[in-house]
């Protein structure tokens, strides 16, 4: 879970959806979906500019979670996120 005192991001999970916020913005989600997790980065949009990044599906939910960290780091100089 994000830190309000410090705005690091962090992780609201629950058994089918976890999100990835730092308090003030929706950074990114996991998704399970038949067994995988989708992730999804919601810092940009997909190719078609009709929703967020997929960034692919992924056996384990540590995998998801780090897809969508990398791909928020990489991109929008979040500068460390944390795996709750």
């Amino acid at each position: 879970m994000y830190s309000k005192q410090d705005r690091r991001p962090g992780w609201r999970d629950s058994r089918h959806v976890c999100a990835l916020s730092d308090g003030d913005r929706h950074l990114g989600h996991i998704v399970l979906n038949a067994g995988q997790w989708n992730a999804f980065d919601a810092t940009h949009l997909d190719d078609k500019r009709s929703g967020f990044r997929d960034l692919g599906s992924f056996a384990s939910i540590i995998g998801a979670k780090a897809a969508v960290e990398g791909s928020c780091a990489k991109e929008s100089q979040v500068s460390r996120l944390w795996i709750s």
